[in-house]
């Protein structure tokens, strides 16, 4: 197949990645079966071809295309590897370290939806900087949009709903949980090493606090077939963005794995020198060091992925509104769940463009975070992502 922008619908730059891999394959999947959906044309952006066929080969996929794409290219070349695209979704991680949102940029000025799956707070914040000239361009962007962050939110927001709305919602919690690390591929795993040279932000009665990673140890209850396991502070951009979108006073993020051997792992990891773990390439070359054992790991305790989000009332609101909201869900595969979300947050995006969805537009143009969303399009994307789920508490 030729490939022209007019081929393409759909470009997932980083689609090689294990992320970028299983969006495409959701994203193929729900296309052709919604019938208010054209089935999409998709292109794996990304740097090598020859990864691509691998990728195109192991999704069974003859009909995905490839673009080069190199982020480091400068802005012009950047618009004109999306200019005439429907859509961009970034997945090619980590964020971790990156300051400018290049690739957003270059979509605004080529007129082209975009989303990512950003765990950078500050890289989305930026990113949120250029609402005013995605509106001015009639752009639809949504920053950090997977399965956490991004369906964390939108959890997030539902519990608060839930609770009688954010005039009565003293906190929200986040606590999630993998077995192993999920699945999870290098750049997931170079992601939370990374992770721990950063100081967590917290909300503390309306004030931004930052916490040592890795520490106040909590027990969490993730429901039937995932029991309680311990948790700890990791920043999470649904901590600030929930805030800012939801106007809570208290908010926090915890995060734990299994078996114990791996939560060791990380208050080990966190003792190394900071210069050492914010280096890009050097968590990535250990990630990749570190795979095969991580593989046997994996495959002993499997990839479930448990999600937990709890609203806490003020305590002095109606006696017929919750004084607590507690939502849950689980997922088998990290991998997979979170393509799935990526997916269903890209479908959503796609609706009422001319040509490929005959819906009713439920994102308008500016760049928006999960939590803002309207609850008409938050209730279509956990329809979709509850779809397999193990559990389903929302």
């Amino acid at each position: 197949m030729k490939e022209t922008p007019s081929t393409v619908d759909v470009l997932v730059v980083g689609g090689n990645g294990r992320v970028g891999a299983s969006t495409v394959r959701w994203l193929n999947r729900l296309s052709r079966r919604d019938a208010e959906c054209t089935p999409l044309r998709l292109a794996i952006g990304g740097r090598s071809r020859a990864n691509f066929v691998a990728v195109r080969k192991r999704l069974d996929l003859p009909e995905l295309v490839f673009r080069p794409v190199d982020l480091e290219a400068g802005l012009e070349s950047l618009v004109a590897v999306v200019r005439g695209v429907k859509l961009v979704v970034h997945t090619a991680g980590p964020f971790q370290g990156r300051t400018q949102p290049d690739l957003l940029r270059a979509c605004i000025n080529a007129g082209v939806p975009y989303c990512d799956v950003c765990d950078e707070f500050s890289l989305s914040r930026h990113a949120k900087d250029l609402s005013g000239d995605a509106v001015a361009a009639g752009v639809p962007a949504v920053v950090s949009c997977g399965i956490w962050p991004g369906v964390s939110a939108l959890m997030a927001a539902e519990a608060v709903q839930k609770l009688g709305g954010p005039e009565v919602c003293e906190r929200v919690e986040f606590s999630f949980f993998t077995a192993g690390t999920g699945g999870a591929g290098p750049t997931i795993v170079s992601a939370t090493f990374l992770l721990l040279a950063s100081r967590v932000l917290n909300y503390v009665n309306g004030w931004l606090t930052f916490k040592e990673p890795w520490t106040e140890r909590r027990v969490v209850d993730f429901g039937a077939g995932v029991g309680s396991h311990a948790c700890f502070l990791l920043d999470n951009p649904d901590v600030p963005s929930t805030v800012e979108a939801l106007a809570v006073a208290n908010c926090a993020s915890r995060f734990g794995t299994a078996p114990g051997i791996w939560n060791s792992l990380f208050a080990a990891m966190k003792l190394l020198p900071s210069d050492l773990l914010v280096n890009r390439a050097a968590m990535q070359g250990l990630a990749l060091f570190s795979m095969p054992i991580i593989r046997v790991v994996d495959k002993l305790v499997g990839a479930t992925n448990a999600m937990r989000v709890d609203a806490v009332s003020k305590g002095n609101c109606d006696s017929g509104l919750p004084a607590k909201v507690t939502l849950r869900c689980v997922h088998a595969d990290l991998e997979d769940c979170v393509g799935q979300a990526t997916a269903a947050f890209a479908i959503e995006m796609l609706r009422g463009r001319p040509g490929l969805s005959s819906a009713e537009q439920t994102i308008p143009a500016g760049v928006w975070y999960p939590a803002e969303l309207q609850a008409k399009a938050r209730n279509n994307i956990l329809q979709v992502v509850s779809e397999k789920a193990l559990l389903w508490e929302i």
